[in-house]
């Protein structure tokens, strides 16, 4: 492995080893980032074979693009997950042998006060990914009291969403991070204030960049484009994100996804998937001790038929 980087790769191994099951295949790292997965993935495959990384963020992948200068079967694409379909067929590759999405929020992002990604430091409300337009501060600042509540409860899980979302609306505007932070400590006391605060920029993040909606049309794609026996191997870290990846693995692995009352199969639906992963793995103890940030990941993977 080459230098070290602001970023430890969870499970790196693991899905790696699910990933890879030709060297001279063509896979690709959905969400790049700073290419922690993709240099693993590099010294997998042979020089035959193919890897294209995309991720949103340019700061992440200028970072990747150096990690991975040594290797030269590796093609960059500032293009988010949702985009996977037509970025490899302007490379004319629409069939992959494998693909890896890792959900989580890169250190880059977080770690750094002017992303505006957590309240553990004073930045921007920004919490932009990518290059698009609407920041957290716009969200804040212009919804109405009912989005904010549905936002919250919905992405955020937060049980106090209607108070906080009526707070806000009473006190904006706010454009830093850390005044966001302290409206909502102003309201809600205890133990507990941390993943309060948590749950609500981790709303507003997924609010910003549409990462449900995104993931949910990516996982589709990316099963529509795997080659008989490619894989597609996903790493997620909140209930929300998992949620979606059980879903949808579940559907591609069954002949039939009729609603349970029914008393025959009407849908007409094929298996388009096996499971790999019965269950999904975890991070051991002794990786969570060195990233704790590793704890709540779970890895699943599927193969096409």
């Amino acid at each position: 492995m080459s230098a070290p980087y602001p970023h430890t790769p969870v499970l790196l191994n693991e899905s790696v080893d699910l990933l890879v099951t030709s060297p001279a295949g063509v896979y690709v790292d959905a969400t790049c980032g700073m290419g922690g997965h993709a240099e693993m993935i590099c010294e997998r495959i042979s020089p035959e074979g193919r890897l294209f990384c995309f991720d949103m963020d340019p700061e992440a992948l200028a970072i990747a693009r150096t990690r991975l200068a040594r290797f030269t079967n590796v093609t960059f694409m500032e293009k988010n997950y949702d985009k996977l379909k037509v970025g490899l067929f302007t490379e004319s590759h629409t069939r992959i042998d494998g693909i890896l999405y890792d959900l989580g929020v890169s250190s880059l992002e977080i770690d750094r006060a002017e992303r505006g990604f957590s309240f553990m430091q004073d930045g921007p409300l920004d919490m932009r990914m990518g290059r698009s337009k609407t920041t957290a501060a716009d969200i804040v600042n212009t919804y109405s009291r009912e989005d904010l509540t549905r936002i919250f409860r919905d992405f955020g899980e937060e049980r106090f969403s209607g108070r906080i979302a009526g707070r806000i609306v009473e006190s904006r505007p706010f454009s830093r991070t850390a005044e966001l932070a302290d409206c909502i400590r102003g309201i809600i006391h205890g133990p507990f204030i941390n993943k309060t605060l948590a749950r609500i920029f981790q709303a507003l993040r997924i609010e910003v960049n549409n990462e449900l909606e995104s993931l949910k049309k990516s996982l589709q794609t990316a099963i529509q484009i795997l080659n008989p026996g490619g894989r597609l191997v996903v790493i997620a870290y909140h209930s929300l994100e998992d949620r979606i990846v059980k879903n949808i693995f579940q559907d591609a692995v069954s002949d039939c996804i009729c609603p349970p009352q029914n008393p025959v199969c009407t849908c007409g639906h094929k298996a388009a998937a096996k499971r790999i992963t019965r269950k999904p793995l975890l991070p051991s103890e002794a990786e969570i001790r060195e990233n704790p940030r590793s704890r709540s990941a779970k890895c699943r993977a599927i193969e096409k038929l």
